[in-house]
């Protein structure tokens, strides 16, 4: 550290974990029957060809974008919104929040405002659009319709969704062994995400764990499961099948995300660093958790340089959006060599994304002790040297 009235914002700011367990845990104080949104509605590839996998259901409000559901392997979907409070992030790249110190944990959801009744609702949903998330595909978004909104209950068809294919990689997005997979496996697979989107993973793991079964080659299965173990803190596990959707697909990027995330929980920064490094060699678009998960490892290992350049990569490919301490991490890098406007200007960037993380406030202490530095270090550039 360069300057000790920076050591303290590194230590504090990398130990709390770049935390975002507190983020949207706040709930209504209207009162009023809580109101059930259906959203139906049909995922289809341009060109025709069959959807190769489940694809998430994203809402996009206001720029932040949550994912609600999945579909099914033809494509339909129905999801409900707000009917429980918790809408469902469980997907490969995961979320972050610390549990031990290390950086970065898995959960599955991101608690959000219930709204309590329909006009609220509707102030939730207004201008918000839907699309499809399927790596390697680019998607169309539809407008939330809200005129048939009622006042206990609504749904609504949104029509369909048409899915692009975008970009060539070396590595697989979609790994071929589920082409090949039995109808008997897919059924238990589908069965799996039903109970992950409805926040169940004691039946998820049961699913998952009997589509592999039935298909000890089914990579996405076992990637899937991965996470299912990884959510219940299942380390070893969730290791386990990570490495086995690898043994069953090397070419299959999210297993090497998963082993990436498990070597970030146990601290294991040298196989973390190499793992994230591989999945961006093979895929350098489609994984921008890669790139983060690449970033933080090498802050860890002293490799700042490299860890500045996944940071930026990660920037480029938007993963704030999912991985906000993205800006937290390239602002303490930034602190460290005394470059005190953009360090400031990333903390703000992470605060504006998560007000209400756990780390907010020390973050915002620290934001603070940035702009004094920054505003000293402008003041003695503008004097003039003694004669």
């Amino acid at each position: 550290m360069n300057h000790p009235a920076l050591s303290s914002l590194v230590v504090t700011v990398m130990a709390i974990g770049l935390s975002l367990s507190a983020i949207g845990q706040s709930r209504s104080a209207a009162k009023g029957p809580p109101v059930t949104f259906m959203v139906a509605g049909n995922i289809k590839i341009e060109d025709g060809s069959p959807l190769p996998e489940p694809a998430y259901i994203e809402r996009v409000c206001a720029g932040r974008v949550s994912r609600d559901g999945r579909s099914d392997f033809k494509g339909y979907f129905a999801i409900s919104i707000a009917a429980a409070g918790q809408f469902q992030y469980g997907n490969a790249e995961g979320s972050a929040e610390t549990g031990d110190g290390t950086g970065i944990g898995v959960v599955g959801t991101m608690r959000m405002r219930v709204p309590q009744t329909a006009s609220t609702f509707a102030g939730e949903l207004a201008g918000c659009e839907i699309r499809a998330s399927l790596a390697g595909f680019r998607s169309s978004s539809v407008r939330i319709p809200l005129g048939d909104l009622g006042s206990t209950a609504a749904a609504v068809d949104v029509g369909t969704i048409v899915l692009q294919r975008i970009g060539q990689a070396q590595g697989t997005i979609v790994s071929a062994t589920s082409l090949q997979a039995p109808k008997d496996a897919k059924k238990e697979y589908d069965k799996g995400h039903h109970a992950i989107e409805k926040n169940m993973p004691k039946q998820a793991e049961q699913h998952l764990e009997k589509a592999v079964k039935l298909y000890p080659q089914y990579a996405a299965g076992w990637q899937d499961l991965g996470w299912v173990y990884l959510q219940q803190n299942q380390l070893e596990k969730a290791h386990d099948a990570f490495a086995r959707a690898n043994a069953a697909d090397g070419m299959f990027v999210p297993a090497y995300v998963g082993l990436t995330s498990v070597a970030v929980r146990e601290s294991q920064w040298r196989e973390a660093a190499d793992c994230s490094a591989h999945a961006t060699q093979l895929d350098s678009v489609d994984f921008p958790v890669a790139f983060y998960y690449n970033a933080l490892a090498n802050f860890r290992l002293g490799n700042l340089e490299q860890a500045e350049m996944s940071a930026r990569k990660a920037e480029t490919l938007g993963a704030q959006r999912s991985f906000p301490q993205v800006s937290l991490l390239l602002g303490v890098m930034l602190a460290d060599r005394r470059e005190y406007a953009e360090a400031a200007e990333q903390f703000r960037a992470y605060l504006k994304a998560t007000p209400t993380a756990s780390n907010a406030a020390t973050v915002r202490q620290q934001l603070a002790q940035l702009e004094k530095l920054g505003a000293g270090s402008v003041k003695a550039d503008a004097t003039p040297p003694a004669k």
